[in-house]
């Protein structure tokens, strides 16, 4: 499991921490949402997963690899992958093959071996026949697809997911969050951190940050009513909550802690279907 003890992080001496007295277990196979304001400390939180960032205090450990021990870092790399916000930030190769193949190249994985390796992770994701292609041709959501492939290649144990979806339009965010769905029932660990908790109404528990620090850790129901509950604008309500609320306040019997559409739709075709049989 990854467990965080008593984790602060500063960027410099004299800033104010970014992280502080974290503690966090996630086991392993768990899908974990983190959301919370800009500045909350997400992004921090998750580049001390595979020791891009190393505590100011406290530590940091995954299966039992401290993050501080620097001879522990390949190994923690490989269980640990890391798809960044901005996939040009992780896409170093001409073509996508030699792209997805760069982290085994480093590992001096034989010729041989790499080429059927490389073709399997690209169907994993459903880029099959892309092998060639330049990735600056690519659209925003292949691009994703491509870096994710280049992560799975490392056959990790967990995956550490840096808004996955941002500037990708509807169907480029399906891909991605179907995509991230089967990883998970696949038994692979999730950590996604995202703005919208709407796109994480699967994930087994939601962790809401402010200020560095954990203000909740629930199901997504739990976390939903209390976002319902607080007056933040940097924390906002699923708008499906929201709507959900309205409609209560119309007479509707509905319940509030609704995340997804696919879940207000039902709720609402149950709520009509009492209806029209009071009737």
């Amino acid at each position: 499991m990854i467990i965080f003890k008593d984790v602060t992080y500063q960027y410099g001496e004299k800033t104010p921490p970014v992280l502080e007295d974290l503690d966090l277990i996630i086991p392993e196979g768990q899908y974990v949402a983190l959301i919370g304001p800009n500045g909350c400390g997400k992004t921090t939180l998750i580049k001390h997963l595979n020791a891009l960032l190393i505590p100011s205090r406290g530590g940091v450990s995954i299966d039992d690899m401290d993050t501080r021990e620097a001879a522990r870092h390949r190994d923690i790399r490989c269980r640990v992958g890391m798809v960044f916000q901005n996939p040009d930030h992780q896409i170093v190769g001409m073509s996508v093959e030699e792209d997805v193949a760069f982290a085994l190249e480093n590992l001096a994985v034989p010729l041989r071996e790499l080429t059927p390796l490389v073709r399997k992770a690209l169907a994993r994701v459903g880029m099959e026949g892309f092998e060639k292609r330049a990735p600056f041709t690519l659209s925003g959501g292949e691009k994703r697809l491509a870096s994710l492939a280049g992560v799975l290649i490392m056959n990790p144990r967990y995956l550490a997911l840096d808004e996955p979806t941002a500037y990708l339009d509807p169907a480029g965010r399906r891909r991605i969050l179907g995509m991230i769905g089967q990883l998970h029932l696949e038994g692979m660990g999730i950590i996604h951190v995202t703005h919208d908790i709407g796109e994480v109404a699967d994930a087994d528990r939601i962790i809401v940050m402010e200020l560095g620090r954990i203000i909740m850790d629930g199901t997504p129901a739990a976390v939903c009513a209390f976002l319902m509950s607080r007056d933040n604008p940097g924390l906002e309500a699923p708008a499906m909550a929201a709507l959900m609320a309205k409609l209560k306040e119309s007479g509707w019997d509905l319940p509030t802690n609704v995340i997804s559409l696919e879940a207000a739709h039902r709720e609402i075709h149950s709520c009509l279907t009492r209806l029209a049989k009071a009737r």
